[in-house]
């Protein structure tokens, strides 16, 4: 069976044909961070409008890749939410044509679902109840999946732990995006140099990570808030290292408590921040400690693509879900309650 998964939440712009559930015929991802980079952030009517001017090339570009027609294509797997509403309008627009062009099935995809899915590409699924951990730009949740049900145990109470990588990047003057470039840093400080307040927040597996965004802005600028050159060299390196050490052991410490609460051995991760080298190190080492097995993506589907889309879109496929004429962008869309 050949799916096509369509990708365009945010700023990339991605097509990929997927055979079954587990061949990469093809994954093509064109990015448009390069003209964000300037404002610090994504510009919604900038990444809307590079997805409208690529989705063609990146579709034409994954058939010529994957050698097949469209003819070929059994069906048709798009991002439904959530996201960027214009970004999302761009796929789910493509996605419809192709469907009545082609006449073939059409199914829309909870983004957030599909993070957690890419890792069942190249391992298997678990049989088993999993706890699911989404790091991203924009989200950052612990999720309880068992029996083909999906519970959200907790999220963030503001910033998304990406957003908090970002504006601290910010206050340092490191750019955008952030998360990468602090992580390069970190790598090269000292964790312990300096500690951070735990936020004290409702829920037992919720986060919020604007304290310490602001407690950054404090020690960096001092209470005048103008700006100290002191912050360079390893200064910077081991405030970037402090950081990334506290914000990554609240993740692993209430990831590792929901399984014990749930008495749940597996974790499955998803999310562009799974690629911080910190949070795969922490999350391999506990789990190897306490004999959990750890699902985590590799680096090349960490970030937003559409083999993520098609495979969860296969899957859900097979379990007899089908969208129709009235499928259309949802960017605040939930999860759904059939597991991936």
């Amino acid at each position: 069976m050949i799916t096509l998964g369509i990708e365009t939440s945010c700023d990339e712009t991605s097509c990929a044909i997927l055979e079954n559930a587990d061949k990469t015929r093809a994954n093509v991802i064109s990015s448009s961070l390069h003209k964000h980079k300037v404002f610090g952030g994504v510009v919604p009517e900038i990444a809307s409008r590079h997805s409208l001017e690529a989705i063609d090339v990146v579709y034409e570009t994954a058939l010529k890749e994957a050698r097949v027609k469209p003819s070929d294509i059994d069906l048709i797997a798009v991002t439904q939410g959530p996201g960027l509403v214009g970004s999302l309008l761009v796929g789910v627009s493509f996605a419809k044509a192709l469907s009545f062009a082609l006449d073939k099935p059409i199914i829309g995809v909870q983004h957030l679902e599909a993070h957690l899915a890419s890792n069942f590409i190249l391992e298997k699924k678990p049989k088993g109840p999993y706890i699911g951990l989404i790091v991203s730009g924009g989200h950052t949740s612990i999720v309880h999946v068992c029996g083909g049900k999906i519970e959200e145990l907790g999220s963030t109470a503001d910033d998304a732990i990406g957003e908090a990588y970002d504006k601290t990047a910010k206050i340092l003057g490191l750019g955008y995006p952030g998360g990468p470039v602090m992580d390069k840093l970190a790598q090269q400080g000292n964790p312990k140099a300096h500690s951070f307040t735990k936020p004290k927040i409702d829920g037992r597996y919720n986060f919020s990570f604007s304290g310490i965004k602001t407690a950054v802005l404090h020690l960096v600028c001092g209470q005048k808030m103008e700006k100290s050159a002191k912050w360079k060299g390893q200064k910077l390196n081991d405030l970037a290292a402090s950081f990334q050490r506290t914000v990554v052991g609240w993740i692993v410490e209430k990831t590792i408590l929901a399984c014990e609460d749930r008495k749940v051995k597996t974790i499955v991760v998803g999310g562009g921040v799974s690629a911080n080298s910190r949070l795969r190190a922490d999350l391999q080492n506990e789990c190897k400690v306490r004999g959990f097995r750890l699902y985590i993506p590799p680096l090349s589907l960490t970030t937003d693509n559409a083999l993520m889309i098609a495979r969860l879109g296969y899957e859900k496929f097979k379990q007899g879900k089908r969208s129709g004429w009235d499928l259309t962008a949802d960017p605040n869309l939930k999860m759904d309650l059939v597991g991936v």
